[in-house]
């Protein structure tokens, strides 16, 4: 891998730390199982190189190509580690630091434009696709151009080096963790911190990116808590983050409100998310589960594997007349019409005797924070409402005692999910 810096800051070298008066500007450093070399080309000019000896960043050790040490994100974050690990210091107190030959601060002098380029880069992620690459889409500076497969030539622009060198970490960070072929990495606080740090020191940094950085690289709700009040600071607290997503919050907000003493319908059940958690806590009462398409395949499985005896399938919605119970109508009715929802709603509410109804469905005006202006937030969705237009829509069909909810994230008052327990006739 060639990693190549440039600047036309006269004081380029100075503040990436390299002296070319020094071993004529070559720096040799041990990574892994090989060598990494900086070089200065020019006076705004700076190369890193990464020679192998033995497959350091080879996922599969059967495998005799080791080919990720030529492209592999997770070793362009370890190379800018090596190298540049000075550059990561939160800014009010990289501001002030004074490079002493200079007696001179950052602030002073890194006050121009850098680019990074990387020849090939390796990408094997969902996260590019059309053309795109979605952290292009929140912060700007990145882009791509694809070469063979999955390399693609890299270049990161900032306005100053630092804020280059930070950003091609942030790009080196999600895309060595959404890597289809990565090797596995040990996240620890210091990890953590470290790129907390790089988030806060740019301005202008979205809710999705936190949202993505928390939900793809933090391992425990011990570790998020710690670092949350950092995360939620940047946005002068008008952000409330949660561990977990916006999917899993939902399944939790739910689970956590069942009663164990009664049965459950799950009405548009999908592949069973909701009995697997349920399960796992040790539910026990009767399971039914109904949809449109045909997962029984899907239950027969969990029938089988877990021994879930309590588990049925229910073929026809006409055998759901009469039900007793409680209700779950999670993530449902937006993929009906909107008179198709207010139906099965109303058939809800007279042929059934449920209990307590659960029902979500996503907040349009939180699409916003996703960067969707006109779009649903899914393409199988047929309508999206507002918190205030789902009330309404529940208010006019249930009289019945209920309590509204914001599941998830909250950003400037409003969640990812609008939710309603509605207690029986």
């Amino acid at each position: 891998m060639i990693i190549k810096l440039k600047s036309d800051n006269k004081y380029f070298l100075d503040i990436l730390y390299k002296n070319p008066n020094t071993d004529k500007g070559l720096y040799l450093k041990e990574l892994k199982d090989g060598i990494v070399i900086g070089n200065v080309i020019k006076e705004n000019e700076y190369h890193c190189v990464f020679l192998d000896g033995k497959k350091s960043y080879l996922p599969e050790e059967g495998n005799q190509i080791d080919f990720q040490s030529y492209c592999s994100p997770l070793l362009a974050l370890n190379i800018m580690t090596e190298f540049f690990n000075h550059l990561y210091k939160e800014n009010e107190v990289l501001n002030e630091t004074v490079i002493s030959w200079l007696e001179k601060s950052y602030n002073e002098v890194d006050t121009e434009k850098c680019t990074i380029e990387v020849p090939t880069f390796f990408i094997d992620t969902n996260w590019y696709k059309n053309g795109r690459y979605l952290l292009s889409k929140y912060i700007d500076g990145i882009s791509l151009e694809q070469k063979i497969g999955n390399n693609f030539e890299l270049k990161i622009e900032g306005a100053t080096v630092r804020e280059a060198v930070q950003k091609f970490s942030l790009v080196s960070l999600f895309t060595h963790f959404t890597n289809k072929y990565a090797v596995y990495t040990f996240i620890d606080d210091y990890f953590i911190q470290k790129h907390i740090t790089m988030f806060t020191n740019l301005t202008g940094i979205p809710y999705f990116v936190f949202y993505l950085f928390i939900k793809r690289i933090m391992r425990s709700p011990v570790q998020f808590e710690k670092f949350r009040p950092q995360l939620e600071a940047y946005f002068d607290n008008q952000v409330q983050f949660v561990f977990t997503d916006t999917h899993q919050s939902r399944k939790e907000f739910i689970c956590s409100k069942i009663n164990f003493d009664e049965p459950v319908l799950d009405f548009g059940c999908g592949e069973l998310q909701y009995f697997k958690l349920l399960n796992k806590k040790g539910f026990e009462k009767e399971y039914y589960a109904y949809d449109e398409v045909d997962f029984k395949p899907i239950a027969d499985k969990i029938q089988e594997a877990q021994r879930a005896e309590n588990l049925f399938w229910v073929e026809n919605v006409e055998e759901l007349k009469d039900f007793v119970g409680q209700i779950i109508l999670s993530e449902v009715i937006e993929h009906n019409s909107l008179e198709e929802a207010k139906a099965l709603l109303i058939w809800i509410r007279d042929n059934t005797n449920f209990t307590t109804l659960f029902v979500t469905t996503p907040d349009k005006d939180f699409n916003v924070n996703y960067e969707l202006t006109e779009e649903f937030r899914h393409d199988d969705h047929d309508f999206e409402l507002s918190n205030s237009e789902f009330r309404n829509l529940i208010d006019e069909i249930f009289p019945n005692q209920k309590t509204f909810h914001g599941v998830g994230d909250c950003v400037k008052g409003i969640y990812p999910t609008s939710a309603v327990i509605i207690q029986k006739k």
